[in-house]
């Protein structure tokens, strides 16, 4: 395991709130001045202060529409409070509206070297009826301007919004291959409280795995690889970040709803509500159980394509995964289910959309 922290930095302001958006994001952007103050505030005086940090990551919400230096005095003070490594990998989240050459300079100027930038649909029409600013001739604008001062750029399609179309996801994809070096490709699940829940929309789940196999068979066309089951990537463009997750690697997380793990057995989060942690940011911790731990790391890792590693497994549990499991394990590979060659265990290509119940399969109860 590595000793490396990440760290991941929540902004939740947003021009608009999109359709599906269940993230915690707001639109009151007389915020945004209050909220990075207590957000610097909170990095000087973390517990980890002086820790080894190889990757950051500032999400959303949306990161773009800060103002002006927000994001600069953010990375300033991640430097001053942590050592982080020369080589790390600085990610910042944008929409198309707000990534404007003033962002990209400053995000350039401040050690940020990758970009994740959204899209969802190639579709106006589509980008309209949920609640996107942006249409796909400002996306494509954005990534010229991106493009200038990034060579690892990601972006995101969902499958499954209201009227879509395969020829949404192949024009789609199109543009994110042309442009990006890496790719998220994301089933919509429509949830309690959004206006499309509220809408009473529901996705065809036939209809999105349709739609997946589409998206992954052009991806793999144009040189991406699946790493985790909706992720894809050129060589050597995986997100570091994101692999600490599946990876159950240590982060540290910053601001309102962002969630933190010790890389064993602690794992803590901050509060819904930003009113609350602009007035005390406190975190709230959790002790996992050992069934706690074993559960989150089978369903971590069978999500990528590298599975579960026996000698990994052990030095984490103490015991083998694989001679515990011996039974289901022979029978699943039997069914074609998985794939095990005696020193990992990996889903099945074939059956990686629908690996959910496979995976409970392999969890304690």
């Amino acid at each position: 395991m590595s000793k490396n922290y990440g760290v991941y930095i929540h902004i939740p302001f947003c021009r608009s709130k999109c359709g599906y958006c269940a993230f915690v994001s707001l639109t009151d952007m007389s915020l945004r001045q209050a909220y990075v103050d207590v957000l610097l505030r909170e990095i000087e005086s973390c517990p980890e202060s002086g820790s080894d940090v190889d990757t950051v990551y500032i999400g959303g919400g949306t990161p773009s529409c800060l103002y002006d230096g927000a994001i600069s005095s953010v990375l300033k003070k991640v430097y001053s409070t942590f050592k982080v490594d020369r080589n790390a990998e600085i990610t910042v989240e944008c929409n198309p509206e707000s990534a404007t050459q003033t962002f990209a300079d400053e995000c350039k100027s401040s050690g940020v070297n990758r970009i994740s930038i959204g899209l969802q649909s190639a579709s106006d029409s589509i980008l309209r009826s949920i609640g996107r600013v942006h249409d796909r001739a400002r996306f494509i604008s954005a990534l010229g301007i991106l493009g200038s001062r990034f060579d690892n750029i990601s972006s995101d399609i969902i499958l499954g919004l209201p009227e879509q179309t395969v020829s949404d996801i192949e024009t789609a994809v199109k543009i994110i291959s042309d442009n990006c070096t890496h790719a998220s490709v994301y089933a919509l699940t429509v949830e309690n409280g959004t206006p499309l829940y509220r809408s009473g929309y529901t996705p065809d789940d036939d209809l999105i795995a349709e739609f997946y196999d589409r998206a992954c068979d052009l991806l793999y066309a144009h040189g991406f690889e699946r790493y985790e089951v909706s992720n894809f990537a050129r060589s050597g463009k995986q997100s570091r970040h994101n692999n600490k997750y599946w990876a159950c690697e240590p982060y540290i997380g910053f601001g309102v709803a962002a969630h933190g793990y010790d890389g064993n057995d602690i794992r803590y989060g901050h509060t819904d509500d930003v009113h609350e942690y602009l007035s005390a940011p406190l975190r709230k911790t959790v002790c996992l159980s050992d069934k706690d731990r074993y559960n989150e790391y089978v369903m971590l890792r069978l999500r990528t394509e590298c599975g579960i590693d026996r000698n990994a497994f052990c030095g984490r549990f103490g015991y083998d995964f694989i001679d515990r499991n011996a039974t289901i394990l022979k029978k699943m590979e039997k069914d074609g289910l998985i794939i095990c060659n005696g020193e990992t265990v990996r889903i099945s290509p074939k059956y990686v959309f629908v690996m959910n119940g496979i995976i409970e399969e392999l969890m304690l109860d």
